[in-house]
């Protein structure tokens, strides 16, 4: 580890885009209700987000050659902290789509930039360790999102007395006590922003000077028939994920009953939670064992546990929802790792091309939700084992030039 302060703050990054884009899923609900929207118009917040994302991913990278990589975190950090404020200020649902775009090109900057320090710094062959300890980070502030919102809301709403609640009152108008979360964003941003001065980056002298942002090399990764197969089930890991992780809540009120201020939050809160704990056990199996083999299995439990949670009771589906991210946990990671390690060079631009699959996760939501307002969201949410199909084919289809370093125990 060549600079472990590095690495922590990089990690830091990954969990400030967690709480943001949890957050998000969770208030789909309240915004349902707020703005008096359907499933369709509210899957296109999410769709607002994950746009962003895809279509600020790839430039992203290319002006990264050009600026250091301070520079682009504190424009990110700018961004994040304009979304925010717009979304609190201006509560509405054309607002609410705006500023989600916002946040969404702040979670894609800060990937990006971030995605290719983490590979400088660990070097290729633990990358895929790392990516899951990057997913580690991720999924705990994705996990103390909704409880945060729940917790929150829930003490304004019951008029108690604490810090930070009665501060927020003074700021959070009445009936919309549900975007009190987004306020306590503003010091974590800005706490990172400060943070960044304290961190000592690589010399961007090197990057400026690097190939890898050149026309060539984005042509030549676009014609690599293996690129285009990672973008593809990256974007189905990413449809997956946000298709449960957005209507996990809706789909326990609606089937089950649940209210989702409480039972359908915790239920949520506990998805993200075990995709934490899962990453913990995917990153001691990827320690033993070959990735490939890793996801091959990870994915067959998943499919198996979201049949359960389908098919199952409200106690069988309580369980068996949460439970598919435990198997999820160690996707993002392996694909991105064997995408990265699957190329011997443009390693800068193939990250901003992976990031940009996660235009996915816009997708999957909107297509389950189009797909509920006809036939329940019951039925929609079959959609999922396509994606986690496509999520299959890549231990039997990837070909890494550099595999993951394993511990071999000898006899």
């Amino acid at each position: 580890m060549r600079n472990i302060k590095l690495m922590v703050y990089l990690n830091l990054i990954f969990f400030q885009v967690g709480l943001l884009e949890s957050m998000m899923s969770a208030l789909i609900p309240e915004m349902i209700h707020s703005f008096q929207v359907g499933y369709g118009l509210a899957s296109v917040m999410p769709l607002a987000y994950y746009a962003a994302i895809a279509l600020l991913c790839i430039p992203a990278g290319m002006i990264g050659s050009r600026y250091s990589s301070v520079r682009m975190l504190f424009f990110a950090f700018m961004l994040a902290l304009a979304g925010v404020f717009m979304f609190v200020v201006f509560l509405s649902y054309q607002a609410s789509v705006a500023s989600l775009f916002l946040m969404g090109s702040a979670a894609a900057v800060m990937q990006v930039t971030a995605m290719p320090l983490v590979r400088k710094t660990c070097g290729a062959e633990n990358l895929s360790f790392h990516t899951t300890l990057n997913q580690l980070m991720f999924g705990l502030g994705a996990f103390l999102s909704p409880f945060i919102y729940s917790r929150l809301t829930s003490g304004m709403l019951s008029g108690e007395r604490f810090f930070p609640v009665n501060l927020l009152r003074h700021v959070v108008p009445g009936g919309f006590e549900w975007t009190s979360a987004y306020w306590l964003f503003v010091p974590s941003i800005i706490s990172l922003m400060v943070a960044a001065v304290l961190v000592r980056f690589p010399e961007h002298a090197k990057d400026r000077s690097s190939a890898q942002t050149g026309k060539n090399g984005t042509r030549e990764l676009f014609r690599n028939r293996y690129v285009i197969f990672f973008f593809v089930s990256m974007a189905a890991y990413a449809s997956c994920e946000q298709g449960i992780a957005a209507w996990m809540s809706e789909y326990f009120q609606d089937v089950h009953g649940l209210d989702p201020l409480t039972e359908g939050a915790s239920r949520l809160s506990l998805y993200w939670l075990l995709l934490t704990v899962g990453c913990l056990g995917g990153m001691l199996l990827l320690k033993f064992f070959e990735s490939r083999k890793v996801l091959a299995v990870s994915t067959v439990c998943a499919i198996a546990s979201l049949l359960f949670a389908l098919h199952g009771g409200t106690h069988v589906s309580g369980i068996a929802f949460p439970l598919v991210a435990v198997f999820e946990s160690v996707m993002w990671p392996v694909i991105m790792s064997l995408a990265l390690n699957s190329v011997s060079r443009h390693h800068e631009v193939l990250s901003g091309f992976m990031f940009t699959a996660f235009i996915g996760g816009a997708l999957g939501p909107v297509i389950i939700g189009s797909m509920g307002d006809r036939l329940g969201l019951g039925i929609s949410l079959h959609y999922l084992f396509l994606p986690l199909s496509v999520v299959l084919s890549v231990a039997f289809l990837a070909k890494p030039l550099v595999n993951n370093k394993r511990i071999t125990i000898k006899n």
